[in-house]
């Protein structure tokens, strides 16, 4: 009979082992997987410990940045555990996978002790740490799919599998970020904390363990599992299609830039180390000296590239290309300067971004091809962290006036180049701070924009609402009208009243306040009251309502007319004609008494200042725009498309163009309303004049796009062309 092992035994009880994978690992086989678990988790905690500075720093960018107090206080807490406790929980971590990797291969993995009593509905703070795991893993997944595809391979192969889940891989992404989450639920660490710090790590571990997982891949072949396994690519299924002659295999999938480098190269080897160079010259070694100063060429010479200022716009890859260095590269390394040289071509041909802020990306040339060579994730990476710090460079474009502030920004923008320059050497993460810098500099340039622009064109937004409202009076104060008299039988008098000087003061609090507003609400009012109050009173109740409204009504009709300045003849035949009106209403017979006369003629002389007030209404908004043709097309789209925050740059005869930010439009006349870069000045523009200077190019929307997604996108199409693809 079989002797069970103890669960603490530290003895591999291979019978078990087999029971459970359904295979036999002999001790050697078990030797290299212990060694694939050493690479892995002393190759992530070196890549952690080497990053813990960065990560200090970008938690507390993020902690300054945060705008609720939980969410500071967890990235302080975070920060803090990593300055002084950081041996400590990367050691707890690296114990979890060991735990986890011994439960695994003892067959004893959390899958398979489950117990039903353990069995609970996840809490809000579980489920966030479930969802960070997910996103984790699945971020390190897409950044080392090749390596992983080969590894699943082989470790299925080691355990004698047909296939091999993710979870069944002890080595795979998930695992990892499991034990490192147990590794910090084991220091007592808050939720929020650890998931903050998961964040972090993965962060980091994204961009490392496509080489560890290489180096695990290496030791696997040694030990002879897969050896002849290539490159780990999986075959995707496409469907047939005419290749050209010539060409090798079809066109990859995808925007997999690396394999088009790798065919126009002519090989597989990787960056910096295939092809065929001179022996012993490394160009990526050797841009590390140029980054600095001179190049020492294989041969004893030396070569250095032009100097560039901070006004200079120069292709310096250019100058590389050209120069003795390349006849010792190798022709991957070749088909990658030219890939980058390609890239900033493409950036600086890009007009929405001004020069001066492209003298400043052209500093960066050398730094960016050496973190191409060093980490292919560049080109298939939209987020990538040195993609990142030349988009967001790219985006600060909208916030350089020319001008003090324009320059200080300029200056601080120099800044952060200058600490790449100096600092950068292998490192990534370099990048990815000054990336993270320059996005918190953009985004306070935006919220501080914002609040300008929002308080600086409250005056011009009420004058242009006041000047829609003055062209709609007529019509709403009509209607309004129309409304209060529809179906009431009332004296010529109060109609003409009512259309003719009424109508004045209706108009003017329209206005001034729109249908909400309160003077507007109240004259409304009083007109419906007047209305009323000549109906025929037949019941008591009627004629007490009367007696009790009558003062009031009285007091608002005579402050009204005189707000207007109703000439005072007009005014008292109206009120005497009013008493005898309200006399007809509770007069309980059907004998009214007649109502005085006034001709029309005597109307007409006593009222040549009642249009006085309609021209000062005029005269209190600004003039309407050149009339345009109202054309329907792409352009006028385009214009309607526009929204709050959008830039768009105008263009003049002088050849001057200037960015100016959307911050209004109306939903009445489509008016659009501009400010400059700063937010101090204004100008409005209707939507077909905006349309028409669209259409004939004297106004451009600015994209605020990503230039690397753009460039990458055109050289995609340039090397498939080289290749003979459609």
């Amino acid at each position: 009979m079989e002797r069970e092992m103890p669960d603490n035994s530290v003895v591999v009880n291979l019978n078990q082992f087999e029971r459970t994978r359904r295979a036999q690992v002999s001790a050697e086989l078990l030797s290299v997987l212990h060694d694939s678990r050493d690479l892995l988790i002393e190759g992530a905690t070196r890549a952690l410990t080497r990053q813990t500075e960065a990560m200090e720093n970008a938690l507390l960018a993020m902690a300054e940045r945060a705008p609720l107090l939980e969410t500071r206080s967890a990235y302080y807490s975070a920060q803090t555990i990593l300055n002084r406790q950081a041996n400590e929980l990367l050691s707890a971590c690296k114990d979890a996978y060991f735990r986890s990797f011994s439960n695994f291969v003892q067959g004893r993995d959390k899958a398979a002790t489950l117990e039903l009593s353990e069995l609970s509905l996840m809490d809000d703070q579980d489920f966030e740490a479930t969802l960070a795991i997910d996103k984790a893993t699945a971020r390190m997944r897409f950044n080392c799919a090749e390596e992983l595809v080969a590894l699943d391979a082989r470790i299925a192969k080691l355990l004698g599998r047909t296939d091999l889940s993710e979870k069944e891989n002890p080595l795979a992404p998930r695992a990892l970020c499991d034990a490192l989450l147990d590794g910090m639920s084991s220091m007592k660490l808050e939720q929020n904390v650890r998931v903050v710090l998961l964040n972090q790590f993965d962060l980091v571990l994204t961009t490392e363990l496509a080489q560890i997982y290489q180096s695990i891949n290496r030791r696997l072949v040694d030990a002879g599992i897969l050896p002849d396994l290539k490159g780990g690519t999986k075959s995707h299924a496409r469907p047939p299609a005419a290749a050209p002659d010539g060409a090798a295999s079809a066109v990859p999938a995808g925007n997999d830039m690396f394999k088009l480098f790798e065919q126009l190269a002519g090989g597989s080897g990787r960056a910096g180390g295939g092809g065929a160079g001179i022996a012993g010259f490394n160009l990526l070694d050797s841009l590390g000296q140029l980054q600095s100063g001179a190049m020492m060429l294989p041969g004893g010479g030396r070569f250095e590239l032009p100097l560039l200022e901070a006004s200079t716009i120069q292709n310096v890859l250019r100058s590389l290309q050209q120069s003795p260095v390349m006849q010792a590269a190798s022709p991957l390394d070749a088909v990658l300067v030219d890939a980058v040289a390609m890239l900033f071509d493409a950036v600086f041909d890009e007009a929405s971004i001004p020069d001066r802020l492209k003298a400043q990306i052209a500093r960066l040339q050398i730094p960016v091809l050496k973190a191409a060579m060093l980490d292919r994730n560049f080109f298939s990476q939209p987020n990538h962290p040195v993609r990142r710090m030349l988009d967001t460079i790219a985006t600060l474009a909208v916030h350089l006036p020319d001008n003090e502030a324009g320059n200080a920004r300029l200056e601080t923008i120099s800044q952060v180049v200058s600490r790449v320059l100096d600092s950068f050497e292998q490192d990534i993460a370099v990048f990815d701070s000054a990336a993270t810098e320059l996005e918190a500099i953009s985004v306070t340039l935006d919220d501080t924009l914002e609040e300008t622009v929002n308080a600086s064109l409250q005056q011009d937004i009420a004058q242009i609402k006041q000047s829609e409202r003055a062209e709609l009076a007529p019509v709403i104060v009509h209607d309004f009208i129309n409304r209060a008299l529809r179906d009431q039988p009332v004296a010529d008098a109060v109609r003409e009243f009512l259309r003719r000087d009424w109508a004045q003061l209706l108009t003017l609090d329209y206005v001034d306040a729109g249908e909400q507003g309160a003077h507007f609400n109240s004259h409304v009012e009083t007109m419906r009251e007047l209305v009323w109050s000549v109906q025929p009173k037949a019941d008591m109740d009627a004629r007490l309502m009367l007696v009790r409204i009558l003062p009031g009504l009285l007091k608002r009709l005579r402050e009204g007319t005189a707000e207007i300045a109703l000439p005072q003849k007009l005014s008292d035949r109206f009120f005497a004609t009013l008493v005898i009106l309200h006399a007809n209403a509770v007069r309980p017979n059907a004998q009214p008494v007649p109502l005085p006369d006034i001709t029309p003629e005597e109307i007409e002389a006593l009222t040549p200042a009642s249009g006085a007030n309609a021209a000062a209404v005029a005269a209190s908004v600004p003039e309407a725009e050149t009339a345009v043709p109202e054309v329907e097309d792409e352009f006028s789209l385009r214009a309607r498309a526009l929204n709050k925050g959008d830039w768009v740059e105008f263009h003049y005869d002088d050849g001057t163009f200037r960015w100016v930010r959307l911050g209004w439009v109306s939903g009445i006349r489509n008016t659009y309303l501009f400010s400059d870069q700063d937010g101090m000045n204004s100008f409005s523009i209707g939507l077909h004049r905006l349309a028409d200077k669209l259409r004939r190019g004297e106004a451009v929307v600015v994209e605020r796009k990503s230039i690397t997604e753009s460039a990458l996108g055109k050289l995609m199409s340039l090397f498939r062309q080289k290749l003979g693809y459609a």
